[in-house]
């Protein structure tokens, strides 16, 4: 279960990634995504801490 953090990560920076070189998009939106990312992050790390 501490690893699932880590597969997260790796998972959300290879969608930016496909994102980035699919779409093309600004860096404004990349910021915005990155930032949702962390947000969502952030609820995974309060939601596991709650489950111990």
């Amino acid at each position: 279960m501490k690893q699932l953090p880590l597969c997260v990560g790796i998972i959300c920076v290879t969608a930016i990634i496909i994102t980035v070189i699919v779409c093309k998009v600004s860096l404004e939106t990349i910021f915005g995504l990155i930032i949702g990312l962390l947000i969502i992050a952030f609820a995974v790390a309060v939601a596991n801490l709650i489950d111990l």
